[in-house]
């Protein structure tokens, strides 16, 4: 007798390799980021075009924010503790 095939398949909950990736830490480092880019857009439109804080300062934060702390946010991810399955509990 030929056996019947079973086209019943368990769905596999299917996740982004990603999505383990950002925590908390990352999206504060973000919002952070992101406020000082707004400060920092925010100098660049105060006062004459050729204040010193137009020309020095604000381009200066513009510069960090987009070179070091974007990026940042994007690679840093903290380490977290995994339980070890090698090790067998003790009965």
């Amino acid at each position: 007798m030929a056996k019947k095939k079973s086209f019943l398949r368990e769905h596999k909950i299917r996740t982004s390799p990603f999505s383990d990736y950002w925590n908390k830490y990352n999206f504060y480092l973000l919002y952070l980021s992101l406020g000082i880019l707004i400060v920092g857009f925010y100098f660049m439109s105060v006062g004459n075009w050729d204040s010193f804080i137009s020309l020095n300062i604000s381009p200066l934060i513009l510069i960090v924010t987009y070179l070091i702390l974007l990026p940042a946010v994007i690679l840093l991810k903290l380490k977290t503790k995994q339980k070890n399955p090698n090790v067998s509990s003790k009965s």
